[in-house]
């Protein structure tokens, strides 16, 4: 399965393999399990369609560092996290 999430001018292209399985090195970080952190601005906006989907794993928070973010689990089992 293959899908392309596009805005603003920014394209992240997602693919799932049949039979893949993610390394977990959860154990491995000390802090933030997260394969990737896109930065953006408007991240309620972004956010606002998503709300309650399956493959958002945690909700949009305020972070003590200022940024609010939001994780999503994608196909594949990487943990994307997008903040502003």
């Amino acid at each position: 399965m293959y899908a392309s999430i596009q805005r603003d001018g920014a394209e992240l292209m997602l693919l799932q393999l049949d039979g893949y399985e993610k390394v977990d090195v959860s154990a491995r970080r000390p802090t933030g399990a997260w394969d990737a952190y896109v930065r953006l601005q408007g991240v309620d906006a972004f956010y606002a369609p998503l709300r309650g989907e399956p493959f958002v794993r945690s909700p949009l928070t305020q972070q003590p560092y200022g940024d609010r973010k939001f994780e999503v689990r994608d196909p594949n089992g990487y943990i994307l996290v997008f903040g502003g």
